[in-house]
């Protein structure tokens, strides 16, 4: 169970409605009653989920001492199994291909006619029907999942959007809470509106860091068609947010930029509020980039580090903007504590995150726990270095950043 041992990778999502404070009987006894069970009449649907223990996919025996973690028993730690049963397009087509060179066998001419061509689809559909009910094409994967009670969050061993399917539906049907995903653009909103400047979230648009790159189309039809709002051609359109769940996610990838400028200014260092304190950052290994603007193409750099590669700064110069980068976190507030991950801004998604071992973790239970506190901790140690950025974004002196920041990107390229 990757939350459990080597690397981590996860994204969050926020709980809204009635949901527990502290693991309790009721918890455990509803994680039991919507435990994964394997559909016991004809073919399954096309995907099954349920709950299962973080021990192994087969284990449906939840108790404290398997799921319960964390101060007061605020750390709630499972997993979610799902099964997928689909036939390969490849060989439903071989199946009624061998159907209808039997029954072509049959007739003098050699050939199947219409009808019989109708009935070897059914006999194949009869076939595979059955196999899918003997288990034939059953996959079965485990996503380890971590709810913390406490700060009302969830955090999903995987990104992909079937899992984020199946996750949203566990969690209505089983505990009647709504999950909503953690983004750069959902995680501002919640930041600015703490401080009470709802109107500042709702006004930002897309940092113009560069002028428009050459190349695609320059200007918008002179009618635009009915409830379609002209969009100003001086701001970058920032392509990727336009299928984003919300439409500011944009400012994670100025988040990154802000940090490169940061890195190269200011030694990389964050003064985040306590409990966090100050932390130290470095770009590393990677950077991945694309153009804000819609224009230009994406471009992958793998190297240590990335930012100082010529190719680096000319991508930036031409409005391509950080989209994921591999970073490096030492926070000096919580003992030294070195995180090496890759943070795909937008989607606030971490993957590949290493998790410091604990000197003092005498029994296994002490280990998990350990990792459990961490993979908090980081989450914590991101949002508040997020933070510092948020309200420099909002606050009355981002006209003079922004300023500093597109002399910064001209003449690093210079140089």
């Amino acid at each position: 169970m990757p939350f459990a041992s080597g690397r981590v990778t996860f994204m969050r999502f926020s709980v809204e409605g009635d949901a527990p404070a502290a693991a309790d009987d009721t918890t455990l006894a509803t994680l039991k009653e919507n435990a994964f069970q394997e559909g016991s009449v004809g073919a399954p649907d096309e995907v099954e989920s349920g709950w299962v223990t973080a021990e192994h996919m087969l284990d449906t025996e939840f108790d404290y001492e398997k799921v319960a973690y964390g101060p007061g028993a605020t750390l709630l730690f499972f997993a979610l199994r799902i099964d997928t049963h689909k036939v390969p397009s490849d060989l439903k087509h071989a199946y009624k291909k061998i159907n209808e060179l039997a029954l072509a066998a049959e007739n003098p001419s050699g050939r199947v006619s219409r009808s019989q061509r109708r009935d070897a689809a059914d006999t194949a559909g009869r076939q595979l029907h059955e196999d899918l009910a003997a288990g034939k094409f059953r996959r079965s994967k485990s996503v380890p999942i971590l709810w913390d009670l406490a700060r009302r969050e969830v955090y999903c061993g995987a990104a992909g959007n079937s899992v984020m399917e199946q996750l949203t539906s566990q969690f209505d049907h089983s505990f009647g809470v709504k999950l909503t995903p953690i983004t750069a653009g959902s995680l501002a909103g919640r930041l600015i509106r703490e401080t009470g400047k709802t109107r500042d979230y709702e006004d930002l648009h897309p940092s113009a860091f560069t002028i428009r790159p050459a190349g695609g189309p320059t200007e918008e039809p002179d009618a635009p068609a009915p409830g379609v709002v002209r969009s100003d051609p001086s701001i970058p359109s920032v392509p990727w947010t336009q299928a984003s769940t919300d439409m500011k996610d944009f400012l994670g990838n100025e988040f990154l930029i802000w940090l490169w400028h940061r890195l190269e200014t200011q030694e990389g260092v964050v003064e985040a509020p306590k409990p966090v304190g100050e932390i130290a950052v470095v770009i590393d290994k990677a950077l991945d980039m694309d153009c804000a603007w819609g224009v230009l193409g994406k471009q992958t750099l793998r190297a240590d580090g990335p930012t100082r590669l010529v190719e680096a700064g000319d991508a930036l110069a031409t409005g391509k903007w950080p989209r994921k980068a591999g970073l490096i976190l030492a926070n000096a507030g919580v003992e030294g504590t070195q995180h090496e991950l890759a943070l795909q801004a937008d989607r606030w998604v971490v993957s590949a995150a290493s998790i410091p071992e604990s000197a003092e973790a005498q029994t296994p239970r002490d280990f998990l726990e350990h990792r459990l506190e961490s993979i908090r901790a980081l989450a914590q140690t991101l949002d508040a270095m997020y933070g510092v950025f948020v309200q420099a974004r909002v606050g009355s002196g981002w006209a003079t950043q922004r300023k500093t920041i597109r002399e910064w990107v001209q003449k690093r390229r210079k140089a």
